[in-house]
């Protein structure tokens, strides 16, 4: 995949380079992207542990936080993830009622700040703002030993309570993300201005020429938008077998009965008793070529005459690399 990719590059560039109206425009994108990666490895460590979010309780004090001062701003200033678009399923997730284990958040928490303080250092802006002069350990059996933030509703007290009670609250875990926030946004920051924009302008200029070379031949490169895949429908091998491209009812009977109706091949009673009602030839899944992903799950499948013909979800091949979309 690497190889394929490093090839389409080399290629996209040499038609550039042939074009003097592209390689004015656009030849030097990938300068521009260089020389700002360039500086990332100096700041990279930094960036990685610059937060309590590995911690479950980190993570929510520190997004209390940052909610009470970023949801102050015009929507269009804040980070992505405070606009309003994005603050329902935030606040969603922030007042889950999933249990939360403090002996294990205590212990996430003490290994991270240790981990921190081992590659940072210990006069690093964060391992000073989160140990202040303690230890990993002891601040973080000081801090989960008297939070509150485990308790659903002293969470959305916070959250309802806004900038002031975030400011006024003494609660630990609080009082530890107040601390590390402001040079979490220093960190933050710093990556906006010299990596995400740079990426942003100069990965614009690269998907101008792409598409001034290529035209609609290739499809973009991935992005939140909506994309189409191409595929057949078609059975595959499996060891010595080959697999048709499709199950039905006469199937799922069939398994039920040839393991004698134990689990997990045992059907509801009301499969057993409706079986004179079913269409047993009626498909339930077929399998296609098309590439897919995870986060593909759900998406409609259509036929040539635009009809639904089925909802799209993975099935991991057993024994190789590719994964069989079944729908």
């Amino acid at each position: 995949m690497m190889a394929r990719k490093e090839m389409e590059e080399k290629d996209l560039r040499a038609q550039i380079a042939r074009r003097p109206d592209l390689q004015k425009a656009h030849g030097g994108a990938w300068d521009r992207i260089a020389a700002a990666y360039a500086g990332l490895p100096a700041m990279a460590k930094r960036g990685a542990f610059t937060t309590i979010a590995p911690s479950r309780l980190g993570q929510i004090a520190q997004t209390l936080v940052l909610d009470s001062e970023e949801t102050q701003k015009p929507n269009d200033r804040r980070y992505d993830e405070f606009r309003e678009s994005n603050l329902e399923s935030l606040r969603f997730s922030l007042l889950s009622p999933a249990p939360i284990y403090k002996d294990m958040e205590e212990a996430v928490l003490a290994a991270w700040l240790a981990e921190a303080q081992k590659t940072l250092g210990a006069n690093d802006p964060f391992v000073k703002a989160a140990i202040q002069g303690s230890t990993p350990a002891g601040v973080a059996r000081a801090v989960l030993g008297s939070t509150k933030l485990t308790d659903v509703a002293a969470r959305k007290a916070l959250l309802e309570g806004g900038a002031d009670a975030i400011a006024k609250s003494d609660d630990s875990m609080i009082q530890l993300a107040r601390r590390i926030v402001p040079v979490y946004r220093e960190l933050r920051a710093w990556n906006e201005a010299n990596i995400q924009s740079v990426d942003t302008s100069a990965g614009q200029k690269i998907a101008e020429a792409r598409f001034a070379v290529y035209g609609k031949t290739v499809p973009p490169d991935a992005t939140f938008t909506l994309r189409l895949s191409y595929g057949r429908v078609l059975g595959y091998e499996e060891d010595t077998t080959f697999v048709p491209y499709k199950t039905t009812f006469f199937g799922m009977y069939d398994r039920a009965r040839s393991f004698d109706e134990k689990p997990p091949y045992n059907l509801p009673r009301r499969y057993r008793e409706g079986m004179s009602k079913i269409d047993l030839s009626t498909p339930l899944n077929f399998a296609y070529t098309a590439d897919t992903i995870g986060g593909n799950s759900g998406s409609p499948v259509i036929n040539r005459n635009a009809e639904i013909v089925g909802l799209n979800f993975r099935q991991q091949h057993p024994e190789a690399a590719e994964s069989l979309l079944v729908c």
